[in-house]
């Protein structure tokens, strides 16, 4: 049995009925702090299989032991956690609390119950602005901001808990910036106001929902000025996850991105170009914590788990419209060019 925390999350959402389509016995575990009841049905609707569900906080260790002692979990999927850069260098105690002292609970909860199998949902915030890109996972761990920092203890536990006996084996998924949308839609209905990614604050603008895009520094040392990202589409983060279940033997660390990396005005001109829209944008401060240039070399994924990136910029771009669309249920006119 898996136990997936973060359950009805944007990623932990998808991954749920891609393991309920491969009849993978799942239970879900979250406390709704980004995401709502409602996503458990469209999670049955598309899979087809209701789901089975516990609301609750992965920092409620009683909570946990009652799961691992009525169910035969045999791995974690641990997705939950706070993850806006931004709010993390003003929230570091909750993000302690959340990221790290949550991720501690589920290690005891593991280690008292013979769980021996973790998949981890890190993050490339590890690496920091100190490496050059294309980043492989030997680069070397340097956090610039606090929601990073989180990820790369977590990680550290890990590697000391493979060093106990018994060994808890873990596969570490460093993801990178993850775009797009189910093909149903149904999902974008359910996303969460709070998100601060490029793609999310760009379907903010086209619903009107935003004035114009914030471009956080126009002077950066790239081509145009503006800060350089690796982007993944969903479903290829999925199939990432579905792949490393069958690894989880080890102590790995493994980069999730698309090999390549796009400016923000390149993101900008490949999503009006797809969609035949104008994007407003203003010029913003730079953010605390941001990096110039960051995007992945992703060899070992594709050694360790057989994974490669089918999706392209185009594929994000089209895919996250189109989604934006079929999650409206009164879409708001938009103006083409």
């Amino acid at each position: 049995m898996i136990l997936l925390t973060g359950a009805t999350g944007y990623i932990g959402s998808h991954i749920w009925i891609e393991l309920l389509r491969k009849s993978a016995p799942v239970i879900g575990l979250d406390n709704f702090s980004n995401s709502s009841r409602e996503r458990l049905n469209v999670i049955a609707g598309i899979s087809g299989i209701s789901p089975t569900f516990i609301e609750g906080d992965i920092r409620d260790i009683y909570l946990l032991e009652q799961i691992f002692s009525r169910h035969q979990i045999t791995e974690v999927i641990h997705l939950a956690a706070l993850k806006d850069v931004k709010e993390s260098e003003f929230n570091q105690a909750n993000y302690y609390d959340v990221n790290v002292y949550g991720f501690e609970q589920i290690i005891l909860a593991m280690r008292k119950y013979g769980c021996h199998k973790i998949i981890f949902s890190s993050s490339a915030a590890i690496y920091g602005d100190a490496v050059i890109s294309p980043i492989n996972e030997e680069s070397i761990a340097s956090p610039s901001n606090y929601y990073g920092k989180t990820k790369l203890q977590c990680e550290q536990m890990l590697a000391e808990e493979f060093c106990k006996f018994p060994a808890i084996h873990s596969v570490s998924l460093r993801y990178f910036n993850v775009a797009g949308w189910h093909s149903s839609g149904l999902l974008f209905n359910l996303a969460s106001s709070i998100s601060h990614s490029l793609f999310t604050e760009i379907q903010k603008v086209l619903m009107g929902n935003l004035p114009s895009l914030p471009i956080f520094g126009n002077d950066w040392k790239t081509p145009d000025g503006t800060c350089i990202r690796d982007y993944l589409h969903i479903s290829d983060l999925v199939a990432g996850h579905i792949n490393a279940i069958k690894l989880v033997s080890g102590c790995a660390e493994i980069n999730l991105g698309s090999g390549r990396g796009y400016s923000v005005r390149e993101v900008i001109s490949e999503y009006e170009r797809v969609t035949g829209l104008q994007i407003a944008t203003v010029i913003a401060g730079r953010r605390h914590g941001d990096v110039e240039t960051s995007f992945a070399d992703t060899t070992r994924a594709e050694k360790l788990i057989d994974w490669r990136p089918l999706k392209t910029l185009s594929d994000m771009c089209a895919d996250s419209y189109r989604a934006s669309l079929l999650g409206l249920t009164n879409p708001v006119p938009l103006v083409e060019k």
